[in-house]
């Protein structure tokens, strides 16, 4: 389902980052390096990708506040660790999707505006009314997969930002 890649740690960890990431999960107890600091860089360098901590009690000093997206205590089932994954990557989804329909919805505004002042822009027009219906029904369609709490997690995460 998901491919799994550890990283090295003699090695830079934010060279080792792919685009394609899915998921970062953070040992919150790891002593070196400091998983506060590997909070802070990945939130700076890959703030897209969702980051799961993982602690083995409840932390003094939130993972949440740092720039986590969720946090877990352990032990934690493989069922749970694999769905609180799913419902990272699925709201991730929902808000790409959506700020790419904010994005086309502007455009189309810009566009409008332009073409009442003679611009022909009628063929770009076209295709971001095209577009927006195909984020629309993408993002309706990942709506649709979330539960009344994950959607409302995600709605609430998205407007925040």
């Amino acid at each position: 389902m998901y491919d799994v890649r550890r990283i090295d740690f003699d090695r830079s960890i934010l060279d080792q980052l792919e685009a394609g990431d899915d998921v970062i999960l953070v040992d919150w107890e790891l002593e070196s390096p400091d998983p506060r600091g590997v909070l802070d860089a990945l939130s700076q360098n890959a703030p897209s990708t969702p980051i799961l901590a993982v602690a083995s009690d409840v932390p003094t000093d939130d993972p949440i506040d740092r720039g986590a997206d969720e946090y877990l205590v352990t032990p934690v089932s493989v069922e749970k660790l694999r769905s609180t994954i799913d419902r990272l990557v699925l709201q991730h989804a929902y808000e790409e999707a959506m700020s790419e329909y904010f994005r086309l919805a502007t455009e189309r505004a810009l566009l409008e505006n332009e073409r009442e002042a003679g611009v022909d822009v009628d063929e770009r027009h076209e295709q971001v009314l095209a577009d927006l219906d195909e984020w629309r029904e993408r993002a309706d369609s990942i709506r649709g997969e979330f539960s009344r709490e994950g959607f409302d997690r995600a709605l609430r995460r998205l407007l925040s930002e």
